[in-house]
């Protein structure tokens, strides 16, 4: 707890040894892995962790009780890291939940979410519509929404400018198609499977009319608020996150609003100063206690049926 609030992350990557060396066998004319993990480190000035999911787990208990947090959503970030994923919330489950992301390419697809979801209980998955190339209403993906919908679980839909540090340290190029990209692809899907809660990050990573226009539209979506939203620098109307958290909480209201940092590098650990200057600005906008508590804490647990 910070002061008089709980908080519970919805938006902390979980980058095992298995992420990275998932991520660098990505890489065209790739030297061996070794070397490429070493050289990813370097550039990034990024720690790649054991082999041991658990013990890195261990490592964010430490951090997150130095900074007095209750839970995280932990996030697999790349297709195929599922296991590390169900190794941390398992050793942890009073601390942890657990997402993973997809490729929606996959004849794996279902397979695999059937497993994750109601085997081991992970509480939903990533979808990252440009990275992928695909449209979130690709009738494709329906089977995918029909498990969601019948194991209560969420999906986090990532819209907007889509940055991926991780790839650019191992010098893999993010190619994605902005035609995937926006949020309003959602509400078809939303309108369709309303027993999902979909979860848009980044408050639409710069898709902010967008994002908005689909608040009003489907009960059903949340935002997070996750990270330093460097996109508002790049919007044409070019927003503070005063003015960002005031529209959000109009359409959204402080019930679809999640907290989230964005954190996952080690050394660097988490991200400490999301959380204090969010928490500044909500309380300098007079936004209530109990809303605050919603925001910070609330709606995540309640999402996890954990309150």
């Amino acid at each position: 707890m910070i002061g008089l609030y709980k908080i519970f992350d919805a938006h902390v990557h979980f980058y095992s040894n298995t992420f990275f060396k998932f991520l660098v066998k990505q890489k065209p004319n790739r030297a061996d892995i070794n070397t490429e993990l070493k050289n990813l480190a370097s550039k990034g000035h990024i720690e790649i962790p054991g082999e041991d999911p658990v013990q890195l787990a261990k490592r964010w208990i430490d951090i997150i009780d130095k900074w007095k947090l209750e839970r995280l959503m932990l996030l697999g970030s790349i297709p195929g890291d599922e296991e590390s994923i169900v190794k941390a919330v398992n050793a942890f489950p009073t601390r942890f939940s657990g997402m993973f992301t997809i490729d929606p390419n996959s004849n794996l697809l279902m397979e695999n979410a059937t497993k994750r979801i109601k085997e081991d209980k992970l509480k939903g998955v990533l979808l990252y519509p440009s990275l992928y190339q695909i449209n979130v209403n690709d009738e494709w993906l329906y089977p995918l929404y029909n498990l969601i919908q019948e194991c209560s679980s969420i999906i986090f839909v990532q819209f907007g400018k889509l940055i991926m540090h991780n790839r650019e340290y191992a010098g893999i190029p993010t190619v994605t198609n902005d035609e995937f990209a926006n949020p309003k692809d959602l509400i078809p899907v939303a309108k369709k499977f309303t027993g999902i809660k979909f979860i848009i990050p980044n408050f639409g990573a710069g898709m902010f009319e967008e994002t908005l226009e689909i608040g009003k539209q489907c009960p059903n979506v949340y935002v997070d608020t996750a990270g330093s939203n460097s996109w508002i620098t790049e919007h044409p109307t070019k927003p503070d996150m005063r003015h960002v958290f005031q529209k959000f909480l109009e359409i959204y209201t402080a019930k679809r609003i999640l907290f989230g940092s964005d954190s996952g590098f080690l050394p660097r650990g988490y991200r400490y100063d999301i959380v204090d200057n969010q928490m500044k600005l909500l309380q300098e906008m007079r936004v209530p206690m109990g809303d605050i508590k919603k925001i910070f804490y609330e709606n995540m647990a309640g999402l996890m049926n954990t309150v």
